[in-house]
């Protein structure tokens, strides 16, 4: 992580959106917990073993995006056309296109700063909202506040857009996997082309955004930086 002062601070804010924000009670009233326990180190979820990737706990699965993942822009670069469509809010804005790249751009920052961690999709958008705030003077969060009425429907639009973010990298993920390992053709829609495509403009070789899922509806997202890997097309089971 960077330095504690700082960490502190970004945690303490992301706690006080929990408290803002959060519709159940019960999560608002253990805010502090709430975000702490869904900050996992690293190495608690995945270890790298001579290049190989190797789950520290139960993991349903995992999808893997970087420069020097297997054939990814090849896979890419079969894309079918049509809209972007990442959500209902989003999808009613103006500039939804520069919206999601600087959203895009925010959750890779926040995520590098956070180094050695994986962050929780369910706290995922009030860190990234925090360190936005303590570090780049809300830059991104001003971009959503000229979109949406108020703060309680940006909360919203972030959430919803992160859900969809998840999807579109596993189910992308997913079909590249299929390709290379089954030659089974599924072309990636043009909503995962963009969203993948932003990512790796912000990646560096070998440099890999992992999303995992651990449980039903609970994705944790992490960077993983300066390894070398055997394989970058994993099927866990």
């Amino acid at each position: 992580m960077g330095d504690a002062s700082v960490v502190n601070s970004i945690i303490e804010n992301a706690i006080t959106k929990v408290r803002l924000f959060e519709p159940n009670s019960l999560i608002r009233e253990k805010a502090d917990v709430f975000v702490k326990i869904h900050l996992v180190p690293t190495d608690q979820l995945i270890k790298i073993e001579r290049g190989v990737i190797i789950p520290s706990a139960y993991i349903i699965d995992l999808a893997l995006i970087g420069p020097s993942v297997t054939r990814i822009k090849d896979y890419l670069n079969t894309h079918e056309g049509g809209p972007l469509t990442l959500g209902r809010r989003v999808g009613k804005v103006r500039n939804k296109e520069q919206l999601i790249i600087n959203y895009i751009n925010l959750v890779i920052r926040t995520l590098r700063f956070f180094n050695n961690y994986f962050v929780c999709r369910h706290v995922l958008d009030h860190v990234a909202w925090a360190y936005d705030e303590v570090m780049n003077n809300s830059a991104v969060i001003k971009l959503f506040r000229d979109e949406f009425r108020d703060d309680k429907e940006v909360d919203k639009a972030l959430n919803e857009l992160s859900k969809h973010v998840v999807a579109v990298i596993t189910d992308f993920y997913d079909g590249l996997r299929s390709w290379v390992l089954n030659n089974e053709s599924r072309r990636p829609s043009y909503t995962q082309y963009f969203v993948v495509n932003e990512v790796l403009r912000r990646l560096s070789t070998g440099e890999y955004l992992v999303v995992i899922e651990a449980n039903v509806d609970y994705y944790y997202l992490g960077l993983l930086k300066d390894v070398w890997l055997v394989n970058t097309i994993v099927r866990l089971s």
